[in-house]
């Protein structure tokens, strides 16, 4: 079971203090909540951990669905408050995939790996997507962002629909961890300083040099991955002429 005190007590374990946690048996989804949350608060300057055993309309990026069944996944969001300006969605995404890669890595004998910029894989599926979301304020700063996690643990977080494209910790090993002990392990990762996560981001992926279908808002085109810079931007080569993404989605081409 995964519940609020089950969740504490496995960071208390690790020495872990535990943050506030909103805990749902169902809800339309963590991130909803945080950004309500944060808007009928504007007071509170706190991370706030939303956790949900199922979510309704759980979703994903460019607004699509991710499917949320009851007991079979993680589905959580961070919202938390910097006092920085500007704002760098793949920056931010690109560090919570790192952190969500090292707390898997921890409980399970696997080795995940990154597609740019908000996907973790396993045994060539998607495990996980990352959906990160913010308000700027008028003089543009950062009112609060919120970073959305969704993890398949179990077997039947997987539909037979999407079966080709995505996986879960069960169907590649076998088993899979507790998961409010998963929970808490990402947890702890994510209040973790960083350190070198653009070195750990690089190694982690798996297109540098694959061709990949670019797809933007206005167009889609076919381009060789050449590189991840240190902005988490990625070089591709279309048609002889470098360009660097910093939005955007990329799809592998076998």
């Amino acid at each position: 079971m995964l519940t609020k005190a089950r969740i504490e007590a496995e960071l208390n374990k690790i020495g872990v203090k535990p943050p506030k946690i909103v805990f749902y048996e169902s809800t339309d989804s963590t991130n909803t909540r945080a950004k309500e949350y944060a808007k009928n608060n504007p007071e509170n300057r706190e991370k706030v951990i939303f956790i949900a055993n199922r979510q309704t309309a759980g979703r994903g990026r460019l607004g699509r669905s991710f499917v949320s069944e009851a007991g079979a996944g993680i589905y959580m969001s961070i919202l938390s408050y910097p006092n920085e300006c500007g704002y760098d969605a793949t920056e931010i995404t690109s560090e919570a995939a790192v952190a969500l890669s090292r707390a898997i890595e921890s409980l399970c004998d696997c080795c995940v790996v990154i597609k740019w910029v908000n996907d973790i894989y396993l045994g060539g599926k998607k495990l996980c997507g990352i959906l990160t979301e913010a308000e700027m304020t008028v003089d543009g700063k950062i009112a609060y962002q919120v970073v959305g996690m969704g993890i398949n643990v179990y077997k039947n977080a997987i539909s037979y629909e999407i079966s080709d494209i995505a996986t879960s910790i069960e169907h590649q090993l076998g088993n899979a961890p507790d998961r409010s002990q998963l929970v808490a392990r990402i947890i702890s990762e994510c209040l973790s300083p960083v350190h070198n996560t653009y070195k750990e981001y690089r190694a982690r992926s798996f297109i540098i040099g694959k061709n990949v279908q670019v797809i933007k808002s206005t167009e889609s085109y076919s381009a060789t991955v050449l590189d991840i810079n240190e902005d988490f931007s990625l070089s591709v080569d279309r048609n002889g002429n470098i360009e660097r993404l910093f939005t955007g989605e990329i799809s592998i081409k076998i």
